[in-house]
């Protein structure tokens, strides 16, 4: 046994030990093995099943804490999580009628419940803001990793390049999803958040160019997500954002991504012009003949083996098969219309609760820290619409995290109406002079308003 495996063994037990005794600490460590699989680094490190034991050890740490989150403050399951167990079950039901395999559709709902049964422990176990904002730390450190990893890892062959969104849960949409969150504290956060936000950004928009999956559908969702930041921001983050958007805009065109880059986004306006582009239509018109032949639902996972029967064989994969490049339509083929409702509905109460939040930006108010994640996350949930539209991202663990983020801020903002502010520091002189009135949510009777926990 070398001594890279023996260290690996050492630092498990002591996360595992300590999250026994604090299941926050499990959830960072979720999140952190999320983005970092040390199986992929090799050395005999593939042999140890890192995120299989810390989850399990989250849940029994759950289990065992669980009357200290069963009190009159609890997070209250709300609607987004609500779809969200609706489409799990409804998952479940469709594998009653699998077009192939009831087998096969049932293992790879269960896999689906694993994402589902994580966004709900980090729902029932983050409590203050203090664990949001640490949250939010590992979450943006994560996607740094991604990003350096996928440039440095791969060319210091610390990773595969292959096997690059294996080895670091490497996504532009995951990373497009936090990127509005990172440029709100580039903007508004203390000193070390903004140093550290600012250092982050080259790395993720250097990431774009560099991998080859959903490329495309990243660029488009990067698009789509500045898009909305200039609609739903307050005028004065929107005009204080104008130069580092500017700044970045200039470093990723002229210096980060090559020519070969832009003349692949080209084939976004004329998909004619490109293989991969051009199959598309052919693979969304086989998708809409399978629901036609099953509106209920070919079972999940059921996509690529019928695909064979529907798409023609000269737009199958070296495989042999072709999965769907729409994540609507995957889910509409494999859940049926019904379980497309259900998703949709689930995305737009998500969407409905940052919103919520969100609505109590002002333009004479400091922002707090709850308000500007329900901002960043808002927009980065409605950056990737039309991204996910050219590429099947159905299982990405991001989307059902955000359903948890919605619920979880709205609890919190609930709870602590008069919340920390971002970057305190710069607002000192404004909060010396006004007072301001804290802003109460409707609450249940048995839910009190507790002072904020402060860093």
């Amino acid at each position: 046994m070398g001594l890279k495996v023996i260290l690996a063994y050492v630092v498990l037990i002591i996360v595992s030990g300590w999250t026994l005794r604090r299941p926050f600490i499990g959830v960072l460590a979720n999140v952190f093995l999320f983005h970092m699989n040390p199986r992929q680094i090799g050395g005999g490190l593939e042999d140890i099943r890192f995120q299989f034991v810390l989850s399990s050890v989250l849940i029994i740490s759950y289990l065992i804490n669980i009357n200290q989150f069963k009190d009159e403050d609890e997070n209250r399951i709300e609607l987004p999580m609500k779809w969200l167990f609706a489409f799990l079950a409804w998952g479940f039901i469709t594998c009653a009628w699998a077009a192939i395999n009831k087998g096969y559709a049932l293992s790879q709902t269960f896999d689906f419940m694993k994402i589902v049964i994580f966004s709900f422990l980090m729902l029932k176990i983050i409590r203050t803001e203090k664990e949001m904002k640490y949250l939010m730390y590992t979450i943006l450190i994560g996607c740094w990793y991604t990003s350096f990893m996928a440039r440095w890892g791969a060319e210091w062959d610390w990773i595969d390049k292959d096997l690059m969104g294996i080895a670091t849960g490497g996504s532009g949409t995951h990373l497009i999803m936090f990127f509005p969150m990172l440029i709100l504290f580039a903007l508004y956060g203390n000193r070390y958040e903004k140093i550290a936000a600012y250092g982050m950004m080259p790395f993720i928009l250097d990431f774009l160019p560099v991998t080859n999956e959903g490329m495309r559908s990243t660029f488009v969702g990067l698009v789509t997500a500045f898009t909305f930041f200039f609609i739903f921001t307050p005028n004065r983050i929107r005009k204080k954002s104008i130069l580092p958007f500017a700044f970045g805009g200039i470093l990723f065109v002229f210096v980060l991504t090559p020519p070969e880059y832009w003349a692949n986004m080209a084939t976004i306006l004329n998909p004619s012009s490109e293989g991969s582009a051009a199959s598309r239509s052919v693979i969304n018109e086989a998708s809409m003949k399978m629901i036609a032949d099953y509106p209920f639902g070919v079972g999940k996972g059921h996509y690529a083996p019928l695909s064979v029967n529907y798409v023609p064989e000269e737009e199958l994969a070296v495989t042999g098969v072709r999965d769907a490049h729409n994540t609507y339509l995957k889910i509409a083929v494999e859940q049926g219309p019904v379980g497309l409702f259900i998703w949709l509905a689930m995305a737009a109460t998500t969407w409905w609760y940052f919103r919520r939040v969100r609505l109590k930006l002002s333009e004479d108010r400091p922002p707090t820290y709850l308000q500007l994640y329900a901002l960043g996350l808002e927009i980065g949930m409605l950056g990737i619409t039309a991204g996910i539209y050219t590429h099947n991202y159905q299982d990405l663990d991001t989307i059902y995290w955000f359903v948890a983020f919605s619920v979880l801020i709205f609890n919190l903002d609930r709870r602590y109406p008069n919340a920390e502010l971002v970057g305190g520091d710069q607002y000192a002189e404004i909060t010396e002079n006004t007072e301001f009135k804290p802003v109460y949510n409707t609450t249940r009777p048995a839910i009190h308003t507790p002072h904020s926990h402060r860093l």
